[in-house]
This record gives structure tokens, C-alpha cells and sequence, in this order.
């Protein structure tokens, strides 16, 4: 079978040329200032600066407040260090302007360790931390919102242990407690605690926001039981909340935690997406009059715990994806038609547990700000990632309101766009899912739509803002009440894509009072000589602004090569393997180590080899690719064997490592060495013989953390992952594992794309045991062990399996030298989950010689009389180089006739003798076997003779 095998260069991937409707992330930690970051489950993206690019706010420890502040694209993020808000870990974080002065705050909150507010001062360059009056409390989800609709934002936060609190904004920026504004109180009475999510959201589309939270009360079994039912509080118009979540079914009894609401079915009604830990989670489709049914068969199955669900449209085709986050990540991609695509593959395989999602490279795209902190908010040692959407050729439009009237952040605000599609709306909101903080600029894809009919924002204060001409493939930043000019159309003079040195120039139209360009620029153009998305913002004679499309440049394009192998990469003298370069269709030519200069090549011999392809301004080198040819040793000298009757043949070669055959070509070997005896023959076989040089020994060895250390069970809530590359395949025949659950379970071998490649289902006694597994592992980097989820859930009433995980003395990776690493855990390298002691096997390799046919001659009309085993006969020297003498040992009564054959039967010599010692002269002969006949009357004598 042909293998093929792709090799990435080292250099940096970004993707410019997207593909349609694909999703897809890259690694882009490159761009921050420190990429050695371990955030906690509180996470924030928003443009903390008013420049309408999205910031990332991050908390080192859980505790350390950074904001990231976005440049221009492929620029670093600027950090800002706003210090520790507190010495641990917070379990939640929102963002507003409280004090109306053009910077946001950061709320933050955890478990009884204070209720903080990092107050911005009146130019964002130093925050200082106040504290929110009232008794302690543990924070779960918080929000920022208009909960009285005066035009400042108040704050929210669900309390896990009691009522949720309320803090309201007396106008001046002070945050005072006034839990009285909505009656929390469950009926039955309880406690009221096991708050967990909340959102603020307009479910009914009156025009107004309610507040939703998602409850779960761990050690309560009760499903009817209040602290554990989702609470509904609908909003009157009035300031005046009840809590209604029966009346419009939303009265979710399980154990949830999060909730989203979004368009998923794009008919203008917010529809409601909720994370459950005891049952699957659930999408809740709104009626149109604000009650919701559950909706069946969508697709979306998550495995292990969620701790973070938010609906957003990654691919940009003007529906809404599902993204979880928790005990497993999960992308479901939106079909259109209530049903959801799960898309494997576009992260790693570390756990990512938590997140904030906003655009971060100015693109358009919905990117993720990932933490990988071990649940619920202990910082683990696997640092955050910033994966940057690769994009594709889909458009879109981005809006970001500053309220008048309204509150300054528009928190409340509803914006809907009209086109092809129909409808999509979305929400302005602070604080989002469990103690997360997504952006508050507002994403629509467009797919292949090429305008937006108009744009209608709803602001909180009750204005309604309708707008035509709306730009695509834009920032909108709308003012309450202001007015937007047609977008202008700018010109671009030279090529986009350019080497440093150059330039481009982009020329806005004349005749408008002001422009604002992103980079900063107020001048009708600009000669643009870096990379980026240039837009301009222009406002007309009647102060109505203008939002043009952004024009993305690249300077110095990178090329990434990548070689593909279509074959073995070691293989035996006399094959090839292709090498192609796959990687850089731009390229404008090809160079490769062995001087040839075509896009492939057909490598016959050893050595190291990379190809340099040649870019509009640089040339870029694939790595460096091996390739291993070994010997073939000549055809083995082979010599048959006569028999006289049915028994068995001595057949004899010359050769380093002979391996005998029944026949020509495949097969499995019947016999080792230099002389092979035959099973019994009843007739004239033929069979065949190769030498062999070994190309590669195999082996068996253990790799692996050996024993088990440190405490004994994980979560229930997950089966967990141990990740590895297999550098060359390889049979994983056991390994050892310890439960106190006698159980079966099934073991998973899946691909970095998260995709089944084998099973095997063990049955696993209580204690220390090694289980035989069997597996053929193929080559591939990303792969892991995991256990079948469902299996577990059948046998062991949980996700996890209930094997022993080790929590102290592992060291990664385990490693035996060019077949296979183990590298870590998807909880980070601290933890080593469930198998130990691997043990790996491979067959030996060998490069074979031509088979040479070998033939056991049966001929039983021969005298049953042989001359090896009678004194009638001598014939010595025997093997001999040639000169044999045969001496008779009986009476000569008559004329003897001497006859040589060789082994087909064909005769070579005949000769008659009369003297009792003769000798003979075979040296004309070709080496080998040959069969010696004396006849004399009616005996006849014969043996085998061999001439070396």
C-alpha cells in the first residue's frame, strides 16, 4: 500500500487565500507579547480603546489583569498591565464603561475573596480597584446591563450559594447594592442558590431586556427542586421583573450552567441554547412569541462536562455555530436547517476549558481567545492560545454602537440586518455563558450576499435608527441618533501585495470635512507601506459618517513549502518515492537539494533532501526531508536435491540470510539457513530461496510512566486524553491500568482530527492488571488514548472510566527513539491518564534478493541401489572442483556405462568403462548438483555429486 506523508516547514502559516465556507484556526501566540499565559475560566475580549478593533483581557494565575491591546494586522498586541486584583484565582469578569468616560471597567469576582471593580481613569492609562459594598458571596457568571434603563450600566453577578446580587449605578459612576431590584425568591422557598450562567437578553422582543440564569446546585438529585430550575425573570417594561420561566417552557430542570440566546433559524426570534452536566444539552427553539419547544435529532453531542457555550457564526455564512468549551472542546457548524455539523480537527488536543471570542485581527472573523485551566478555574501549566479564524472567501459586516441616550456601551441594544437571507439580529451584552466576556462589536456573516438591504438598530433608551447604504465587509461605529453617509468608494493605486520597499496609495473621494484612517492618518490618502486592513471613516457636511471597506495589503508574502511523499520514505535499492511540493502554489520556481527543478521529483537514492521555492520577494526552504535506501543482496547460488523415492530433499544456497519459499513471489517463509530439508515429497516440487539484508530490526519495548503516583480518580464528567506521536507505525500490544470498578471498557485510538481510527473493547478486573489490546497504531503526530464514552456511561453510570490517573512524578514525554512519543495530557503535563507501561512491538524489515527456483527432483524409475549408501561404488572426491574418480568395487562381468545428469535430466556426460578405477575430468561443468548413474546388466547405481 502507498502511504503518503506531508511535512510543514517551520515557518509561520497564515492563510490569505481562504476557502469557502470551511472553518478553520491557526496558532497565532506569536503575536502576543508573552505567550507563557494560564488564564483561569475568566476570560474577556472587547475594545477596551474605542479604535473598534477587539482587545484581549486576560488574568495570569486567574488573578493578573493584562490587557492586550490589537495593533494593526500581523502586528504584536500591546500590553497593558493593570495589576493583581486580587491573590486568587476569579471565577468571573465582565466589562462597561461605568462612569461614562470613554474607557471600560473590569468587573471580577470569585469564591468569598470580594466583589471588584478596576476603574479606568479618564485617559485608560491606570485602573485603581474599588470594592461593591455587601456580604461576601461566591461568584459565578456576572454581567454588566441597564437593568433600570436610566442610560447607566448596572452590575449583575450569580451567587452559588444564595440570591443572586444587583448593583446599581447612581449615575456618577458608583455602583450601590440594590438587590431589591428584582425578587430573586423561589417558590418553593429554598436557599435560592445555584446560580450559575446569566444572560440579559430581549427573548420576547418587546423591547426591553430580561434576565435569564441557568441553575445547578451540585448534591441535589432533585429535579423539581427550585435551586436547581432555571429562573426567567421577564421584564415589564416598567423596571419591574417576574419570574415566568414555566410560562415560555424555559423552566429547564436539569443541572445547567450556561445559556446563550441567538437566531439560530435566522426567522427573527431569539432561540436559546443551554448547557446541561446530568443530561445532553439542549436547543430550544422560540415560537415567534417567545415560548420555546426543544428541538430533536440537532447533532450537537457533547461528551464531558460543559463549562462554556455561546452561539456565534465562525465561517461567516449568515447562520450561528455552537462553540463549547469544558471537560471537551466542541464546534458544531449551523446546517441552516436546525441541524448542527460537528467539525473535528481545528484545535489541538489539549483541553480547552474556557474562552472569549471576538475578531483580533481586524478580518472580519470570529477568532477565540483559549484557556486551558483545569475545571472549574485552577490555571493549568498548558498556556492560552490565540486561535486567529483563517477565514474564507464569505463576507460580512461589523457594527459597534456608542449610546447618547442610551448607555455609553449600548449594553441592551438590538441590531438586525436585512438581505437575501431575511433576517439577523444580535444583542449587545456584557458578560456572557459562565464568567466570560465575549465582544461587544456585533458580527454578522453575509455568505455569498453582496449588500445588506438596511440595518435597524433598537436602542435601549427606545430610539429606532434605520440605515441604507450600508458598506460591506466593514466597521460600522454608529452614535445614537447620528446618521450614516453613503460609504465611499476608495482607489487603489499600484498592487496590494508588495515587497518591502514599496507602496501602495489609497485615495479616498474629495469633498468630505474629515477623514479618519484605521492607521491613524486624516489626510484624503494614504501611501501605505506595511501590512494591514485599511479602512477610512469620513464624515460629510451634515456630520453623517461614511464607513468604507477595509483593503487588506501584504507585504512579503510568505510561502510555506510543503513536501508530500507518495510512498515509503526507506525503502530497498531498485524503488523511489515521489516528493512534491504542495505547500506554495504561488511559488514562481522550485529549487531542490539535488539540484532538479520541477515541482516533483522521483528520488531513487539516499540522502537529505528540501526543496526552496521562489516568492515574490523571498525564497522560502521546506525542512529537511530523509530518505533511506537499502542494499539488495545478490541472488543466492542455489542447489537442488534427487530423491529415488517419496521422503524427503536436502536443498543447500549460499547466502548471508536465506529464507525458503513454496513460492515465486509473496508468501510467508517455510524454512531459515543455508540448508532447507523439505516435508515429505511425493513428487518432482519445485520451491524458491531469497537472501535478505535487514533494512530494520524489530522490536519490543516499554515506554510509558511505569506506575501509578499521586492521587487516584478524576472527574467522572470526562474521559480524558493521553497524546502521542507515532513516528513510524507500530503494534501497541498492551498496557497496564488499575481501577476498583470491575467493568468493561472500550479503549479508543483517534487521530489528532478527533476521528475513531480503532477499538477495542477489554473487560478489566478490579486491581493492577495488563490488558492486550493489540493495536496497530499508524504513523501521525496528535494521536490519543482515550475510553468510549458511552461505553462508560452503559457500564460505569459516568463519562469517565474509572481508571486511576497519576498526579505527581510524571514526566513527559516518554520517548523510545524514532517510533513513539508520548507528550501529554489534554489537562497539560501534569497529569498522566489511565494507561501505563506500553508495550510496543514491530516486525522486522528486510530488503530481499530475486528468488531463485530450487528443485527437489523426484525420479522413481532410478535404481533403488544409491552408491552412498553401498561399497559396490566410490566416487571421491565428492564435492569436488572437477577431477572425480570412480572406482567399482564388484566383479566387471560385462561392459559398465558411467552417465551424468544434471538435475532437469538432461544428460551431460555418458561414458563406458571397463576398468574397475577410472577418472574423470567435469570442470568444463557449471557448478551445482548433478546425478551419477553406473549401470552394469541389470543393476544400476546411482548418487548425487557436486562440482564447487
Amino acid at each position: 500500500m502507498k502511504k503518503k506523508y506531508i511535512y510543514f516547514s517551520l515557518l509561520f502559516i497564515f492563510l490569505f487565500q481562504n476557502t469557502n465556507a470551511q472553518i478553520s484556526f491557526v496558532n497565532r501566540n506569536d503575536l502576543l507579547s508573552n505567550s507563557n499565559f494560564h488564564s483561569g475560566v475568566a476570560i474577556a475580549v472587547t475594545d477596551m480603546n474605542g479604535d473598534a478593533k477587539d482587545d484581549i483581557i486576560r488574568m495570569d494565575g486567574g488573578y493578573d489583569v493584562k490587557i492586550e491591546y490589537q495593533n494593526s494586522s500581523e502586528q504584536t498586541f500591546t500590553t497593558f498591565d493593570v495589576g493583581a486584583i486580587d491573590s486568587g484565582s476569579q471565577w468571573s469578569m465582565c466589562i462597561a464603561d461605568v462612569d461614562n468616560n470613554g474607557f471600560n471597567e473590569i468587573f471580577a469576582g470569585g469564591a468569598y475573596n470580594n466583589v471588584k471593580v478596576a476603574m479606568a481613569n479618564n485617559d485608560g492609562t491606570a485602573y485603581t480597584i474599588t470594592y461593591l459594598p455587601g456580604p461576601g458571596m461566591f461568584v459565578q457568571g456576572s454581567n454588566f446591563a441597564d437593568i433600570n434603563n436610566d442610560g447607566f450600566v448596572d452590575a449583575f453577578a450569580c451567587h452559588d450559594d444564595a440570591e443572586s446580587r444587583i448593583w446599581g449605578n447612581d449615575g456618577a459612576g458608583n455602583l450601590l447594592q440594590h438587590d431589591e431590584w428584582i425578587d430573586m425568591a423561589t417558590v418553593p422557598a429554598s436557599d435560592n442558590s445555584g446560580n450559575y450562567g446569566s444572560v440579559w437578553t430581549d427573548f420576547d422582543n418587546d423591547g426591553d431586556i430580561d434576565l435569564y440564569i441557568a441553575k445547578c446546585r451540585q448534591g441535589v438529585t432533585d429535579n423539581t427542586d427550585p435551586r436547581r430550575i432555571n429562573a426567567l425573570f421577564v421584564n415589564d417594561g416598567n423596571g419591574n421583573y417576574t419570574e415566568q420561566g414555566a410560562e415560555y417552557g424555559l423552566n429547564v430542570g436539569w443541572q445547567s450552567w450556561t445559556a446563550d440566546f441567538q437566531d439560530v433559524n435566522n426567522d427573527g426570534f431569539l432561540d436559546c441554547f443551554i448547557t446541561n452536566h446530568d443530561h445532553q444539552s439542549q436547543l430550544l427553539i422560540n415560537d415567534g412569541t417567545g415560548h420555546y419547544t426543544e428541538a430533536t435529532n440537532t447533532g450537537i453531542q457533547i461528551a464531558s462536562t460543559p463549562i462554556q457555550g455561546v452561539m456565534r457564526d465562525f465561517d461567516n455564512d449568515g447562520f450561528v455555530d455552537i462553540l463549547v468549551a469544558g471537560g471537551s472542546q466542541h464546534l458544531f457548524r449551523n446546517n441552516g436547517d436546525l441541524t448542527f455539523t460537528e467539525v473535528n480537527g481545528i484545535f489541538d488536543n489539549n483541553h480547552m476549558e474556557s474562552f472569549a471570542l471576538g475578531d483580533l485581527n481586524n478580518d472580519g472573523f470570529v477568532d477565540i481567545y483559549a484557556g486551558y485551566a483545569n475545571i472549574y478555574t485552577t490555571p493549568s501549566l498548558t498556556d492560552d492560545v490565540l486561535w486567529m479564524n483563517a477565514g474564507n472567501d464569505n463576507n460580512h459586516l461589523a457594527v459597534e454602537l456608542q449610546g447618547v441616550v442610551s448607555n455609553q456601551n449600548a449594553l441592551g441594544a438590538r441590531i438586525e440586518i436585512y438581505g437575501d437571507w431575511g433576517i439577523q439580529i444580535r444583542e449587545v451584552r456584557s458578560g456572557e455563558s459562565y464568567g466570560i466576556m465575549n465582544s461587544m462589536i456585533q458580527y454578522f456573516g453575509l455568505g455569498t450576499a453582496t449588500d445588506v438591504d438596511s440595518l435597524i438598530v433598537r436602542w435601549p433608551s427606545g430610539i429606532v435608527q434605520t440605515e441604507y447604504d450600508v458598506n460591506i465587509n466593514s466597521t460600522l461605529q454608529l452614535i445614537e441618533g447620528g446618521c450614516i453617509a453613503a460609504a465611499p468608494d476608495l482607489d487603489v493605486v499600484g498592487a496590494t501585495t508588495f515587497c518591502s520597499g514599496e507602496s501602495v496609495t489609497i485615495n479616498a473621494p474629495a469633498g468630505y470635512t474629515n477623514y479618519e484612517w484605521s492607521n491613524g492618518a486624516t489626510t484624503p490618502s494614504i501611501t501605505v507601506t506595511t501590512q494591514g486592513n485599511f479602512s477610512v471613516t469620513v464624515t460629510d457636511g451634515d456630520g453623517c459618517f461614511g464607513f468604507s471597506s477595509g483593503i487588506p495589503t501584504i507585504v512579503d508574502p510568505v510561502l510555506t513549502p510543503q513536501i508530500e511523499a507518495d510512498g515509503e520514505l526507506a525503502f530497498c535499492s531498485g524503488g523511489s518515492v515521489v516528493l512534491s511540493e504542495i505547500g506554495a502554489p504561488d511559488a514562481q520556481g522550485y529549487l531542490w537539494s539535488n539540484g532538479e527543478t520541477t515541482s516533483s521529483i522521483t528520488v531513487t537514492e539516499a540522502g537529505t533532501y528540501t526543496v526552496q521555492v521562489t516568492g515574490m520577494c523571498n525564497n522560502f526552504t521546506s525542512n529537511s526531508f530523509d530518505i533511506q535506501v537499502y542494499d539488495v543482496p545478490d541472488a543466492p547460488n542455489a542447489v537442488g536435491d534427487t530423491i529415488f523415492a517419496e521422503g524427503v530433499a536436502e536443498l543447500t544456497a549460499a547466502g548471508d540470510d536465506l529464507a525458503w519459499y513454496i513460492v515465486p513471489s509473496g508468501g510467508n517463509p517455510i524454512g531459515f539457513g543455508q540448508t532447507f530439508t523439505t516435508p515429505n515429497l511425493t513428487t518432482t516440487t519445485t520451491f524458491y530461496v531469497e537472501d535478505r539484508n535487514i533494512s530494520q530490526e524489530g522490536i519490543s519495548e516499554h515506554v510509558g510512566m511505569q506506575n501509578h503516583a499521586g492521587t487516584d480518580y478524576s472527574s467522572t464528567d470526562a474521559s480524558n486524553l493521553l497524546i502521542f506521536n507515532a513516528l513510524q507505525p507500530f503494534t501497541l500490544d498492551s498496557v497496564k491500568v488499575y481501577t476498583d470498578i470491575d467493568a468493561e471498557r472500550k479503549i479508543l485510538l483517534m487521530d489528532a482530527a478527533g476521528n475513531e481510527l480503532t477499538s477495542v473493547l477489554v473487560h478489566i478486573p478490579v486491581g493492577e492488571h495488563f490488558i492486550y489490546l493489540g493495536i496497530d497504531v499508524p504513523q501521525g503526530d496528535g494521536l490519543y488514548l482515550t475510553t468510549d464514552t458511552p461505553t462508560n456511561f452503559s457500564n460505569l453510570g459516568q463519562a469517565g472510566p474509572h481508571l486511576k490517573r497519576s498526579s505527581q512524578d510524571v514526566n513527559y514525554p516518554y520517548v523510545i527513539p524514532d517510533y513513539v512519543s508520548i507528550n501529554n495530557s489534554n489537562y497539560g503535563p501534569n497529569w498522566y491518564y489511565y494507561f501505563y507501561d506500553w508495550k510496543i512491538s514491530t516486525q522486522t524489515k528486510f530488503c530481499a534478493s530475486e528468488r531463485v527456483p530450487v528443485i527437489a527432483l523426484l525420479d522413481p524409475d532410478l535404481p533403488t541401489v544409491d552408491f552412498g549408501k553401498t561399497n559396490a561404488v566410490k566416487v571421491f572426491p565428492n564435492p569436488s572442483s572437477g577431477d572425480i574418480t570412480i572406482e567399482l568395487k564388484f566383479q566387471i562381468t560385462e561392459q559398465a556405462q558411467l552417465r551424468l545428469t544434471d538435475l532437469t535430466g538432461k544428460i551431460v556426460f555418458e561414458k563406458n568403462i571397463q576398468n574397475a578405477s577410472t577418472t574423470h575430468h567435469f570442470n568444463h561443468l557449471p557448478k551445482g548438483v548433478y546425478l551419477l548413474q553406473v549401470i552394469h546388466g541389470e543393476q544400476v547405481y546411482a548418487g548425487k555429486i557436486v562440482i564447487n
